[in-house]
């Protein structure tokens, strides 16, 4: 039987048993909740995943969001073609389909991303939803092509976006492998972006250089010993940061002066510390802002 033809009330019970005993104990309203989702579409007929992609666009919000949420976790390829149509269709929901056709990863939906992304990056004034679609359609794809990864940084690049689009698009692009050879104009034209968006005001432009300026300065990337010098300029700002500024990170629990150390640790080592930010502020219960608004 076909992923997408099992019911959705089996799907659901495997979901769960492949997860942790702590996933399971941690998660057990959020399953509920969802449990209730499966038994309200199942009274509606809907049993399958096929018979939910079928009813998508006309179901109510709650359980439209679970529909597209449930797609997204089971990745069915039948899903595609309408998850494209309500991409455009659907404008309170396009960050949920994009999201969902990313996952599902299908070559048409990629090309389309990358149309979409093009022709808004060529106007005047660009769509930031769109943009944020388009980002979010890519950034899961396996082994990246060089069309997503000149995408992702063609929008690090662009200053008159929001710091909050530039930095997602950042934070896809620590991926790229083309980050990884030095010879490149891809890989300088990451670098000038990373080292001036550390000495932007934006904080979330801030965070995913320091981001980026670590993927770059890894070791086991080629040609680092002709290029430390070149990392090695960034050490007074990072300095700086890691001294005074302590707001947490945005979306993170730590602050921007543990990214900051971090990255001073991979120019001055070529390697992730074992005891990273994460590692350091572990359970520090609060989050910095993140505004998606700007």
């Amino acid at each position: 039987m076909k992923r997408a033809d099992r019911k959705l009330a089996e799907q659901y019970v495997d979901f769960v048993r492949r997860r942790s005993d702590e996933s399971r104990s941690s998660c057990q309203q959020f399953d509920r909740k969802n449990h209730r989702n499966i038994a309200r579409l199942t009274a509606r007929g809907v049993t399958t995943v096929n018979e939910l992609i079928a009813v998508l666009p006309q179901l109510p919000p709650k359980l439209k969001a679970f529909g597209i949420w449930w797609v997204q976790v089971t990745k069915p390829r039948s899903a595609e073609k309408t998850l494209l149509r309500m991409l455009h269709d659907d404008p309170p929901y396009r960050q949920s389909y994009a999201s969902a056709l990313g996952m599902i990863g299908g070559r048409r939906s990629i090309r389309h991303f990358l149309r979409i992304g093009r022709t808004q990056l060529a106007s005047k004034s660009p769509d930031r939803n769109w943009l944020e679609a388009v980002i979010q359609g890519i950034k899961f794809a396996n082994n990246p092509s060089p069309d997503i990864e000149e995408m992702l940084l063609a929008i690090y690049e662009r200053t008159n976006l929001p710091g909050w689009l530039r930095g997602d698009a950042a934070d896809a692009l620590g991926c790229c492998g083309q980050l990884r050879d030095r010879r490149t104009t891809f890989f300088r034209r990451a670098w000038e972006t990373a080292r001036n968006g550390i000495g932007e005001t934006d904080i979330e432009v801030k965070f995913w250089s320091m981001y980026v300026i670590m993927q770059l300065a890894q070791s086991n990337f080629s040609n680092r010993t002709r290029s430390n010098a070149m990392f090695t300029s960034a050490l007074p700002q990072l300095l700086e940061i890691a001294a005074t500024d302590h707001r947490l990170a945005p979306g993170y629990w730590w602050p921007m002066s543990a990214e900051a150390e971090d990255a001073i640790a991979v120019i001055e080592t070529g390697h992730h510390q074992e005891n990273d930010a994460g590692h350091r502020w572990q359970g520090h219960p609060e989050r910095g802002p993140m505004n998606r608004d700007a």
